[in-house]
This record gives structure tokens, sequence and C-alpha cells, in this order.
């Protein structure tokens, strides 16, 4: 009998270490992973991989490569002379070039995603096509370089005043899909141009000088995983960046 109950009682207390030990291990396991949800992912805007590219104004493609002549292989190769930014070195009144920057979802995670254009504005007198002047030749604020939205970007304008910082017309721009309310970019999808060109506005000789700035795309981007609404993630956003 005083054998068994030994035996009893060794296997009792390896059994319980081996619990204790399942629950210690499984007790680091989960502090782990909401260690990591809460500090290295939820709120890590890093994790989420997009890429801006404007085939049309400097030849990027999608994957970050450039098409250009010198690539024989590229079917989509573009001549150097054709790019917007090879035009825009010699920017006149009312001239049209391309400008067509896409974003390309490169991450393996769903995320939202806003776009802002940057337009330079001056007091300027302006015409229209036919060479009269807007407004009786007053001069005018004015955004200097327009374009045309393309309606199957799924991007929409966040609101239709500009905000305006440092001498340019700032505008938002959320994905919806074509809807009317923001949603995420699924996972490793390429979201068509906001435009496609870019004019600059047609205004009276010599009140421009070489120096004016040019128009400017960026982004930002926040994974959607973890968050209830949009709102919510962009509050983390900007309580991060700040």
């Amino acid at each position: 009998m005083e054998k068994s109950n030994a035996s009893i009682k060794n296997r009792a207390k390896i059994l319980a270490a081996i619990l204790l030990f399942a629950l210690l291990s499984l007790g680091g396991t989960l502090a782990y992973m909401t260690d990591q949800e809460t500090a290295g992912n939820r709120f890590t805007v890093g994790k989420v991989d997009f890429n801006l590219y404007e085939t049309g104004w400097d030849g990027e493609l999608p994957d970050g490569s450039y098409a250009t002549p010198s690539d024989a292989t590229a079917s989509d190769a573009t001549p150097s002379d054709a790019l917007g930014i090879r035009q825009a070195e010699d920017m006149y009144a009312g001239k049209e070039i391309p400008k067509d920057p896409a974003i390309k979802n490169n991450s393996k995670n769903d995320a939202y995603l806003r776009m802002t254009v940057r337009i330079p504005v001056a007091w300027v007198v302006t015409a229209d096509d036919d060479g009269r002047l807007n407004h009786g030749g007053q001069i005018m604020e004015t955004e200097l370089f327009t374009y045309d939205l393309n309606p199957y970007s799924g991007m929409r304008l966040l609101s239709p005043d500009p905000v305006l910082e440092n001498g340019y017309h700032i505008y938002e721009y959320i994905y919806t899909g074509g809807g009317r309310t923001e949603i995420p970019v699924p996972a490793g999808q390429d979201i068509p141009p906001l435009f496609y060109s870019v004019r600059f506005a047609n205004v009276v000789g010599g009140q421009i000088d070489e120096d004016t700035e040019f128009l400017y795309v960026d982004f930002k981007a926040i994974q959607s995983g973890g968050f209830e609404s949009p709102e919510e993630a962009w509050t983390a956003y900007h309580n991060q960046s700040h």
C-alpha cells in the first residue's frame, strides 16, 4: 500500500507540474498576443505597404519599376518626351500634361486610404480659351492647376471646400470603391489613377515666375483590422502621427 500511495503522489505531482507549465505557457502566449495586437498591429501604420505610382508622369509601374525606352522588353514602355515630368519643364498658360497618380496595395492587409492633392494658388488675372479676360480682368485667387477626377478611381472627395495652407489648396479624397461611404482597400488591389492629366491655368502673361510650385499628390494609409470604423482608425492614425 505504501508503494502504491507513493506512486500515486508522484504521478499527481508530475501531473500538477505539467498543468502548471501548460497554464504558464498559455498565459505567456495570451499576453504576447495582446501586446502584439495592441502595440504591434492595431496602431502600426508601418505594416501597410502602399505604392503611389504615376506611369504617365515619370514611367513608374505598379511594382515600382519603370517603363522607359531603354527597357526593350516592356510593351508599355513610354518615350521620355511623352512623360509629364519632361513636358512640365516647359509649361505655359493652358498647357495640359500627363499626371496620373494611382495606388497599389501591396500589403497582406486591407487598409483605409486617403489621398491628398495640393494645388498652388496665386492672385492673378486669367483668360478663357478664347482669350477673353475672366472676371472683367480683375485679379482673383486662382488654382494654378486643374484636373478632372477619374469617376472609376473609387475615390471620393471628402469635402468640397479645400484647406488653405501655405499658398496651397489641399483636397482630401477617401476610398469608397464607387459608393458613398469609406471602406478599406482590399489587400493586393490596384486603384486606377485619381486623374489622368493636369492643366495649367490660362494666366495672362508676366504674372507667374519660373519658381512657381507644381501640383503635389500624397497619401496616407492605416490597416483596417482592429477598428470598428474608419473614423476610429484615422483617430488612431492622428494620435500616433502627432
